[in-house]
């Protein structure tokens, strides 16, 4: 049986390689947030993240990791502990960055699982379209060196604002799902599933992005 761990952030790619892990067959067995040192736009905001994922029906499991994951002796353990639970396969939401291909590539040969990215070398405009025809939402969280106008800062992008959306980011020129950072996202809805969050706080990082903390009111309903 293919048993897999999916790394999750909450964000749309990781939500929709959730999504096609299980139409594949794959049995989910836990969704794991790495908590990296330093700023992370998701690591801020874990709450919405686990909100996130009990929307999809899982408890969220975090575990603090060094820089180089792939060497991180806590995660390894982790995960070959989970051998016992039939864990086979990891799971992650990567389209194009080559460099997390090899790190968990890496981390998969010392912990002895197998890496599956169901959405590597997508076309990431296609991938964006397909997000809208399954009704998938998300708001904007974060924006690097005003790369995307920053009145979709805190904005929840659904159907009805979509194609403004896609017109924004395709007149500049940067990955359609902010592949390389230039934007970053968590999921509010798919299909009757939502999750109510509230921007209360624009911040700016180090790193020059954007971002807001938001509060968790709810969720309304689940996966």
């Amino acid at each position: 049986m293919k048993r897999c761990v999916v790394i999750f952030s909450g964000g749309k790619e990781s939500v929709f390689s959730l999504l096609e892990a299980k139409s594949q067959g794959y049995e989910i067995l836990d969704l794991l947030f790495l908590k990296k040192p330093g700023f992370s736009v998701h690591k801020v905001n874990l709450p919405g993240v686990k909100a996130v994922a009990k929307m999809l029906g899982y408890e969220l499991k975090t575990i603090n990791v060094g820089e180089e994951i792939e060497k991180d002796e806590g995660l390894i353990r982790f995960l070959r502990e989970q051998e016992r639970k039939g864990l086979n396969i990891l799971v992650t939401g990567n389209v194009k960055l080559e460099e997390h291909h090899e790190i968990y590539g890496s981390l998969c040969e010392r912990a002895g699982l197998e890496l599956v990215e169901p959405l590597k070398g997508l076309d990431t405009l296609e991938l964006l379209m397909e997000y809208s025809k399954i009704d998938l939402q998300f708001m904007i969280i974060g924006i690097r060196d005003d790369e995307l106008d920053s009145k979709w800062l805190g904005e929840i992008v659904t159907r009805q604002n979509f194609e403004e959306f896609l017109t924004d980011v395709l007149s500049r020129g940067i990955d359609p799902c902010g592949e390389y950072g230039e934007y970053h996202t968590l999921v509010t809805g798919l299909k009757e599933a939502k999750v109510s969050l509230r921007p209360v706080k624009i911040e700016k990082s180090d790193s020059n992005t954007n971002y807001i903390l938001i509060d968790v009111l709810g969720n309304s309903n689940s996966f």
